[in-house]
């Protein structure tokens, strides 16, 4: 029998690699979209459908991913999603048609969304809070490596082969990890995964309707910070090698590659934000996620005076501009996706929460993934910026909105 101190050291592991591998899934058709917008392969209206539709079933499927997660085995929803977004990444380059790519990026979406509550659940069942939260932070890094690989990674493919081999390798990649997270996961959760009845709960917990739960606890004004901090992260991440192309006329290879500093700097800050979660005011995560928003504001200000000149120096200053400002989303990002969620194992809803708060984030990345191309259309880049200065207000309000409920539902 594996002992609990490396079981539990193997299932954070497991979890990692296979969020990994969803990420590296994931983030294919963003670190190659800006060379095939330069090979004509597809429109910037069609590559805006295209992510809006992976969005918009990533957020959707969450919600029933977040349900299942808390009734089912959580190991086998991670395995089927990691197999259909393998199935997705090797067919999308095959379509003979730009417009199919969109129905196959939306079914990869879906199974996008079986890996992260079912991760929540996992972590919540078989850790404390605090190594909870430690634990998502281990995670949330692997996804952000993936990132930093995968875009370092396609400009090589790009020079090599072609923006298709990305898809293919990334498929055969998802195979390889989910037959090897499945055969772990059976071993290290044959005695140690929670089931859905013997989660621990409280009769309290489970007589409070779940809208009831959210209205008391604010979460549903911290859905709309959510969904402004999706808007933001997900907007810039994709958007950023266009951005970089066509404001400072740029090649399609250096656009991809300068995408490499975003998660650098969304993992340093990552590990800020735990060290400060720790202390009295970012314990608070809706504080927190508060404070990051109004540094945003500061942030994208100055990057949209500077987006019209195409002097190095403004280059450099732009990228980081809108490095920090991601780095910032992805720390909100941590303290309301990984940390809240886990503030409800004690009512078995870990999982149903994180889906909830997940499909909220993915609400704001389909708006900003299609909403950025028609801004930047009709207004040029610095149009885009402005809708990122508003929605960073928008994540300042319903923070201060939601402050006191959830700090009641905290002492509570």
């Amino acid at each position: 029998m594996i002992k609990a101190h490396y079981s539990k050291r193997g299932i954070v592991l497991m979890c990692t690699i296979a969020y990994f591998a969803s990420y590296f899934s994931r983030k294919t058709f963003a670190a190659v979209m800006v060379d095939m917008l330069s090979q004509g392969v597809l429109d910037k209206s069609v590559a805006g459908l295209v992510g809006t539709a992976l969005f918009v079933f990533y957020g959707a499927g969450q919600l029933i991913s977040g349900y299942l997660g808390d009734r089912l085995p959580a190991k086998y929803l991670m395995f089927s999603g990691l197999m259909v977004s393998a199935l997705c990444n090797i067919l999308l380059p095959l379509v003979p048609n730009q417009y199919l790519m969109i129905p196959i990026w939306a079914i990869n979406g879906f199974a996008q969304a079986l890996l992260w509550p079912p991760i929540v659940r996992i972590l919540a069942c078989n850790l404390s809070h605090e190594k909870y939260v430690t634990a998502n932070l281990i995670v949330t890094c692997g996804a952000h490596i993936s990132t930093i690989l995968l875009y370092i990674y396609a400009p090589i493919c790009i020079e090599f082969m072609s923006w298709k081999s990305v898809f293919f390798t990334s498929g055969i990649f998802c195979v390889v990890v989910g037959a090897i997270f499945l055969l772990s996961m059976c071993l290290l959760l044959k005695d140690s995964e929670a089931s859905p009845s013997s989660a621990k709960t409280t009769v309290t917990d489970e007589k409070i309707p779940l809208f009831k739960t959210f209205k008391d606890s604010g979460v549903l004004l911290i859905f709309v910070c959510i969904i402004a901090m999706g808007f933001m992260r997900d907007g810039i991440e994709s958007w950023l090698p266009t951005l970089y192309s066509e404001a400072f006329n740029r090649d399609s290879s250096e656009s991809i590659l300068v995408s490499v500093a975003l998660p650098i700097f969304s993992i340093i800050s990552l590990f800020v934000v735990r060290i400060i979660h720790k202390g009295k005011i970012f314990n608070n995560e809706v504080r927190g996620a508060g404070i990051l928003f109004a540094i945003s504001v500061v942030l994208c200000i100055p990057l949209f005076i500077l987006i019209d000149f195409e002097s190095i120096a403004c280059r450099i200053i732009c990228l980081l501009l809108a490095g920090l400002t991601c780095a910032c989303m992805h720390s909100c990002n941590f303290l309301l996706i990984s940390c809240v969620p886990g503030r409800f194992a004690k009512s078995g809803r870990s999982s149903t929460i994180g889906g909830f708060c997940n499909a909220c984030t993915y609400i704001g990345a389909a708006v900003s993934m299609y909403g950025i191309a028609l801004l930047s259309q009709a207004f040029g880049w610095g149009g885009a910026v402005i809708s990122w200065i508003g929605f960073c207000v928008l994540g300042v309000v319903f923070s201060v909105l939601a402050f006191r409920r959830y700090t009641k539902f905290l002492n509570h």
